[in-house]
Formats: structure tokens, C-alpha cells, sequence
């Protein structure tokens, strides 16, 4: 196992997608940040319906708002792993270690680990133009900047292992995407159907670093879940990926 995930740190290393994705998403939450924090206060006719989120409770939300960027551990995955497998380095790869679930959890725990490091700097980006900008004082202490590290890795996982999933079973760049963001869209939409809710991985995700009894964004409406319940539906969802992924290798490359 340890000579798997070496194998796939030079991977991703090796190339500039995580650099350049990383890049994109720091400077799509700095943007972001300065909407929530600055422009309702610049413009305040412009945006009556919004108020600036201050410290120290804006730092929060942004790694809430930084949980929503589903995009980038679908994409990244996907790139990942339908460059692989849809050539005939899977297929060399798997003369030398038969037993696809090691490559799977090889896979999955380095394209995860890249993700949460992508989202670290994400949140990072958000931090530096609250705390520039925004109004307020106090930043979230230690205890609660850990807790939210270990609830975004987690979340990572989630995600990627459905990307993974997707891309077993189409084995082609475009279509593992292209689902993954339907997906992801999708879950979204239906987090407004009350129902959803309930399962809804994106209310979910967010949920796990932020209080959800309050509208997150304008984008999603405020619920109830619990801390334990979107505990239940990220596993749930991480489990399904996961089952996707190997049912499509073993269909695919009996």
C-alpha cells in the first residue's frame, strides 16, 4: 500500500493541474469574500437584501462557502484518475498489484488529501480578505480551526469518491464530469425540495462546519439538520461512491 500511494503522490506532483485548480479556487473565494464583506457595506442601496458578514463569524462561513465549491474535488478526481484508466497504464498498474480496492484506497486517500489541501487554501484566501476588510473583531479559536480541517478532509473524500465512481463506470473524461457536476448541480436544486433535504450531500457538507439553522447562503434555504444526521449522509454518500468505483472496475476490467 505504502508503494501505491508513493505512486500516486509523484502523480499528482508531477503535474500542474493541482496548482493551477488551487489558483482558480483562491481567487474565486478572495472574490467572494470581498461580496459578503465589503460590497454590502460600499453599495449598501445595491444590495439591501444582503448584510456584510462580520467578524469573527465570517471566517466560518467562508470555509461553509468553501465547502460549496464541489467542482473542484469532481474535476480534480476525474482528471485524475479517466487519464488512467482509460489508457493502458491501468492495466500495467494492475500486473503488479491485482487487488484493484488498494489502488482504489490508494487513490482515494491522496486525491482527497490534494483536495483538502486546495480547500486549506481556499479558506485561506477567504481569511486574508475578512481579515483585511471586514468589519468586527475575534477570529474562531484553534479548537475550532482543527474541526473544521478534519470535517473538510472528510467531505473531500465524499466527493471524490463519487468522482471516482463516475469515472469507473463511463471511463471517459468528458461523460465522468460531465455527470459528476450534473450530480452535483442536481443536489443543489433539489436541496430546495423539502424531502431532499434530508439526504442532501451539499446541505450535508456545509453543515458539518457551520450552523445550518441559519440561511449558509443565499444560494441554499436555511434547515435543520443536525451535526449527527449530516454525519450519516456524508458516510452514506462516501459509501456509495466507493461502490461505485469498484462495481464499474470490475465490470469494465473483469
Amino acid at each position: 500500500m505504502i508503494g501505491l500511494i508513493r505512486a500516486e503522490v509523484i502523480k499528482v506532483t508531477g503535474r500542474k493541474l493541482w496548482v493551477v485548480m488551487t489558483a482558480i479556487l483562491a481567487v474565486l473565494m478572495a472574490g467572494t469574500a470581498l461580496v459578503f464583506t465589503v460590497l454590502p457595506n460600499v453599495s449598501p442601496d445595491e444590495f439591501q437584501a444582503m448584510e456584510a458578514i462580520e467578524k469573527p463569524g465570517a471566517y466560518l462561513f467562508g470555509a461553509g462557502q468553501a465547502l460549496t465549491q464541489t467542482w473542484f474535488p469532481l474535476v480534480f478526481a476525474a482528471v485524475l484518475l479517466a487519464g488512467e484508466t482509460s489508457s493502458s497504464v491501468w492495466a500495467s498498474s494492475l500486473t503488479r498489484e491485482s487487488r484493484r480496492w488498494m489502488h482504489l484506497v490508494a487513490k482515494l486517500i491522496v486525491t482527497s488529501v490534494a483536495a483538502t489541501m486546495a480547500m486549506a487554501v481556499g479558506i485561506a484566501a477567504w481569511a486574508l480578505v475578512t481579515a483585511l476588510f471586514a468589519e468586527g473583531e475575534g477570529a474562531p479559536a484553534l479548537a475550532e480551526w482543527l474541526s473544521v480541517a478534519w470535517k473538510t478532509g472528510l467531505t473531500q473524500i465524499t466527493w471524490v469518491g463519487l468522482a471516482f465512481g463516475m469515472v469507473a463506470l463511463f471511463r471517459s473524461m468528458g461523460p465522468a464530469i460531465g455527470v459528476a457536476l450534473g450530480f452535483s448541480f442536481l443536489d443543489s436544486i433539489l436541496s430546495l425540495w423539502e424531502p431532499w433535504r434530508e439526504v442532501s450531500l451539499s446541505i450535508a457538507s456545509t453543515r458539518l462546519v457551520q450552523d445550518m439553522s441559519e440561511s449558509m447562503s443565499p444560494f441554499m434555504p436555511a434547515v435543520g439538520m443536525g451535526f449527527g444526521q449530516a454525519m450519516l449522509v456524508v458516510f452514506g454518500w462516501t459509501g456509495f461512491g466507493l461502490l461505485l468505483a469498484l462495481l464499474g472496475l470490475e465490470i469494465r476490467d473483469p
